[in-house]
């Protein structure tokens, strides 16, 4: 079992372009001891999502702004009421969230950055990372890439996420509908501390949808086992009338699992130690990778640690998905 410990990707980032390496470019030259932000994004999204905050414009009840990549809608008519600044009473905006080019940044899996045909983005995370997590994912194919300043590429893969789950034979391949793995990871993704990732998620004719992208660090916390228990948290509103009649409403929902871990006994104190720096932090939990099922991002509940040997010992890991 393994879990990714994210790296934060922010708006703050997208403003050091001039720090990606292409697989031409010249090698970037670093002084020992330099310190520099070399973290950047750049991506084909675009941030087009409603007209730009003016602050001499008049707003009317309904009106939708951005500013600051996050989206407002305004509650209130008014003139020169900044949606960033001192919160009102009443209040003047609504905070609708952040805009569709950062919204597989936003820590939530349900809201969904979307593009047609692809969505592409090359980012130097500024730190060594090793992993890629794909949640809320439609897509035909993704394609990575790894370039760094002294090697040029050193790492190009193109996956399919489309599941292969029940394709037994050739009249299930020609008429079972395809299937896409929404949760999807790749492991043993080399960039080094200035190497730069770029990323393509492909749907060709149609529209390629994240609803989160993590990348990280994977840490082993020990072997999952059969017993391991998996499942979702339906928060849809499912009631009766007076006359017997079923009233839904289709709400989003999270994953869950009860993990069965076997630990090494000498990894106890550091799986501890662990999962304690990472209480209040959502991971992406990978019990094993083929498993969409046991592929999560979010926190756990608690977790157990048994030492029941001198090599062996047991751990139980309660997580909750984000939704």
């Amino acid at each position: 079992m393994k879990i990714i410990e994210p790296v934060e990707i922010t708006p703050s980032i997208s403003v050091m372009d001039a720090f990606l390496v292409e697989p031409n470019a010249d090698p970037l030259v670093v002084q020992v001891g330099q310190a520099f932000q070399v973290a950047s994004l750049v991506t084909n999204v675009p941030e087009n999502d409603n007209p730009l905050w003016v602050s001499t414009q008049a707003y009317s009840i309904g009106d939708i702004v951005m500013l600051e990549h996050r989206n407002y809608e305004a509650v209130v008519a008014n003139t020169n009421k900044n949606p960033t600044g001192a919160v009102t009473d009443p209040p003047t905006w609504l905070d609708l969230g952040p805009t569709n080019r950062w919204k597989m940044f936003d820590d939530k899996i349900g809201t969904v950055t979307t593009n047609p045909e692809s969505i592409s983005l090359t980012v130097a995370p500024g730190r060594a990372v090793d992993s890629l997590a794909f949640f809320g994912l439609d897509a035909a194919s993704l394609f990575v890439r790894v370039v760094d300043p002294y090697q040029g590429i050193v790492y190009e893969s193109s996956v399919s996420p489309v599941s292969t789950d029940g394709i037994n034979d050739w009249y299930d391949y020609f008429f079972t509908p395809v299937e896409v793995n929404e949760d999807f990871v790749l492991l043993g993704v080399p960039v080094g501390s200035y190497g730069s990732i770029q990323i393509s998620i492909n749907k060709p004719g149609g529209i390629a949808e994240v609803g989160a992208l993590i990348l990280g660090k994977a840490a082993v916390l020990g072997e999952a086992l059969y017993g391991t228990s998996v499942g979702i948290t339906d928060y849809s509103r499912k009631e009766r009338d007076t006359f017997g009649n079923m009233i839904i409403v289709e709400r989003g929902y999270s994953k869950r699992a009860d993990f069965d871990v076997i630990v090494q006994t000498s990894m106890v104190s550091q799986v501890q130690r662990l999962l304690s720096k990472y209480r209040a932090r959502p991971l992406v939990w990978i019990g094993e990778a083929s498993f969409q099922s046991t592929i999560l991002y979010g926190y756990y509940k608690e977790f157990n640690l048994v030492i029941s040997g001198p090599t062996a010992s047991d751990c139980s890991i309660s997580v909750e998905g984000l939704i």
